[in-house]
């Protein structure tokens, strides 16, 4: 029996995220962040989750950091589940959608039936790019929520769940709100704020206006599920035209020291469906736990920088270890004991080498540990008795079958 009072586990979530965070030893707090891929909720996800039924116990929150496939799909298929026959309690949301999103235009009740078309197809067009998607994984078909095209927001209104609760129902914003209290822990919110969500929302209303160039709006359930269809298509597509990231395979055996100083140059993410993650400080007792989402480095190093305190237990890296997500100015503010990186290393080529260099140089001088949930090129080369040693960081490496375990 473990005397472990926080157990965080990393599923196998391929190139996504999907973790558990349980505090206590008894009538224990669990935090579920982000559900990966279907087949991660029904192969990992679901067999937790019933277990922590099964002890009389629940999830307290529930955090959907954005809308991208990798972090929500597994989200549809539990939520599908758990409405029709509902077997664990949800005692929050943390989820954005599109009625959380400030316009700067008047609302009508109902939009027209050409807007509604426009909205349908949409609809149609996302959850056809998605089965497409789906087929080429080899997940089925039916793990898409494909009732309607409905996405999370109509499974979060349809199974009755508290959606942001903490923030009065509003969007999950820092400047709305930066420091929730819940029984046992508390949070503090390091993203998004008011700009990250306006440019999130911009967007949305500018494919709308290339429609219908005076596209009304309104509150009604179609414009959240068009409106997160597109961000997956809209996110997918410049996946698909973007350059793989540098993985390992572009270095020898190498000198860390030299590749970030020769790499000094930093391309920052500028996706906007990135920019809106939800990110976060869980602390319980002494402990901090820092979860990145797929944020942007400068609103994160912001935020931290206005924190009496930058030790942390653990951080999940952002972005999959993306070298656009992890900056110096970052890692240097950051000191923390563990790192998780979860990824398979599939479409996106992450984690960048680069930025795991980043942290291992400029965090040289603190023991650490480097958390992979997948072998990948770069957690391979890593495992470097001569790095290690001069870098003071060991590497614990998953082989993609179980679930990643760290207790504090």
């Amino acid at each position: 029996m473990s005397t472990s009072k926080i157990k965080v586990k990393m599923f196998p979530a391929k190139n996504g995220d999907c973790f558990l965070v349980s505090l206590g030893l008894e009538n224990r707090k669990h935090i579920l962040i982000d559900c990966g891929y279907a087949d991660t909720y029904r192969n990992f996800l679901k067999k937790e989750l019933l277990d922590i039924a099964n002890n009389g116990e629940a999830i307290d929150l529930m955090v959907v950091t954005h809308i991208d496939q990798d972090h929500i799909l597994g989200a549809l298929a539990f939520l599908e589940e758990n409405n029709k026959d509902p077997f664990i309690e949800i005692k929050e949301v943390w989820h954005n959608s599109y009625r959380h999103l400030q316009f700067e235009k008047e609302k009508v009740e109902k939009v027209t039936e050409q807007e509604l078309t426009i909205l349908n197809r949409e609809v149609v067009l996302g959850s056809s790019f998605l089965r497409q998607q789906m087929g080429q994984t080899g997940v089925r078909d039916e793990d898409i929520s494909a009732k309607q095209g409905s996405m999370l927001a109509a499974l979060i209104l349809e199974g009755g769940y508290p959606w942001n609760e903490s923030f009065g129902g509003k969007a999950v914003n820092y400047e709305n709100k930066n420091f929730v209290v819940k029984d046992q822990y508390s949070l503090t919110l390091l993203s998004p704020n008011t700009d990250k969500l306006r440019r999130l929302s911009r967007t949305w209303f500018r494919e709308l206006k290339k429609q219908k160039m005076n596209f009304s709006l309104s509150d009604e359930q179609i414009f959240d599920d068009a409106y997160e269809f597109y961000l997956i298509r809209q996110e997918e597509q410049k996946v698909l035209e973007s350059n793989i990231s540098s993985s390992a395979s572009n270095y020898d055996e190498v000198n860390i020291e030299n590749i970030v100083l020769q790499n000094s140059k930093e391309e920052i993410d500028d996706s906007v469906v990135n920019g809106s993650s939800i990110s976060f400080i869980i602390e319980y007792e002494s402990k901090k736990l820092l979860f990145l989402a797929d944020a942007h480095p400068d609103i994160i190093d912001d935020n931290i920088a206005r924190l009496e305190e930058n030790q942390f237990d653990l951080v999940k890296v952002s972005h999959h270890g993306s070298k656009k997500n992890i900056t110096r100015d970052l890692i240097e503010r950051i000191n923390s004991e563990v790192f998780l990186i979860s990824t398979n290393g599939d479409k996106h080529g992450h984690p960048d080498f680069d930025s795991l260099a980043r942290i291992l140089y400029y965090q040289r001088h603190r023991s650490k540990t480097l958390v992979f949930n997948y072998q990948t090129s770069t957690s391979r080369l890593l495992n470097n008795a001569r790095w290690k040693e001069k870098y003071n960081y060991e590497v614990q490496i998953s082989e993609g079958k179980a679930v990643s375990i760290v207790e504090l």
